[in-house]
């Protein structure tokens, strides 16, 4: 019976990945799935002065006197998804204020970090028979996707049908979303994202072995409810609490609708983890904590044509 590893939304956690990737071997996946949103959004400097290393993080101050206690600092700050860089001067931080400076060093950092993910994953898989599929998201860098697909390792299934499983299933990935109020480079109208739903469907032999990944969860359902936000993107409070809003895609919920895969795996809204059906498509979001470096997957595994259950894993 195959059993699959979903998570989506690391964006960036060192410390998530590694979970992810020896969480596989603990629970004796078949395949691995990464659903999308990979690389991270920040930069942390660390400042050298005199003899020690100074960082701040979530509002606390971090000093480092050794090198020992350097590399705790750069790993504190890569647990939790923001790519830790050494300036030797305080003034030299000022550069970050240069938009096309900060977004030159974040590509470069994003593309290391996903260059030592994937030489992490090969070192720990290459004696393993298990299969592992990860791709972008609407928030990752359109540059990354080289550095993924030259893994050996990780197949980067994003506007893919591909065989799973030893060919017994297959794969379909988009990481498109619909257009968010922060006009991410793979946002893109609903009627486009349909489009490409379609023309990739029509790749499928057998829709009720499908694995459907969008990074998109379906609109109007459990999946999809985020925060509401107002004409400056801050939350909206209602009735003492956040006021709450779907926000998927009508697109991919059409398309399940229709063609009913097996399964669908979704990610995007870190806050709406949870599982519900489409007529007889089980849907998931595992959820995303990657800035507190907890690992939120699904274990799901599937037989022929059923999903047969499924635990959501928290660590």
């Amino acid at each position: 019976m195959p059993r699959i590893l979903y998570a989506s939304d690391l964006h960036g956690s060192d410390t998530m990945f590694r979970k992810l990737v020896n969480a596989a071997i603990v629970y004796k996946a078949d395949a691995i799935i990464v659903g999308g949103d990979i690389t991270g959004k920040g930069i942390v400097p660390i400042v050298k002065k005199g003899q020690e290393y100074y960082m701040n993080l979530y509002g606390a101050t971090y000093k480092a006197s050794t090198q020992e206690e350097l590399n705790e600092l750069i790993k504190k700050a890569s647990s939790v998804g923001f790519y830790p860089y050494i300036f030797d001067r305080e003034e030299d931080v000022k550069t970050l204020d240069n938009e096309d400076t900060f977004n030159k060093l974040l590509l470069q950092l994003s593309i290391e970090r996903l260059r030592s993910w994937i030489e992490y994953a090969e070192s720990k898989l290459k004696d393993q028979k298990i299969e592992f599929y990860m791709m972008p998201g609407n928030d990752d860098p359109l540059e990354i996707d080289k550095t993924l697909n030259g893994s050996q390792i990780i197949v980067n299934h994003s506007d893919r049908v591909v065989d799973i499983l030893n060919g017994e299933y297959q794969l379909l990935g988009n990481s498109n979303a619909n257009i968010t109020p922060w006009k991410c480079v793979r946002d893109i109208p609903e009627e486009e994202l349909k489009e490409k739903l379609e023309k990739l469907m029509a790749q499928v032999r057998d829709f009720s072995r499908l694995l459907l990944n969008t990074h998109c969860p379906p609109y109007g359902t459990s999946l999809d409810l985020a925060p509401k936000l107002d004409k400056d993107l801050k939350p909206v409070v209602s009735g003492g609490g956040l006021a709450m809003e779907h926000v998927g895609c009508k697109s991919v919920r059409e398309i399940i609708e229709k063609y009913q895969p097996l399964l669908g795996l979704h990610g995007h809204i870190h806050e709406s983890r949870g599982a519900e059906k489409i007529g007889q498509t089980l849907i998931l979001n595992p959820g995303s904590a990657y800035n507190e470096g907890v690992l939120m997957a699904a274990l799901i595994n599937i037989d022929k044509n059923k999903v047969k259950g499924y635990m959501f894993l928290k660590s």
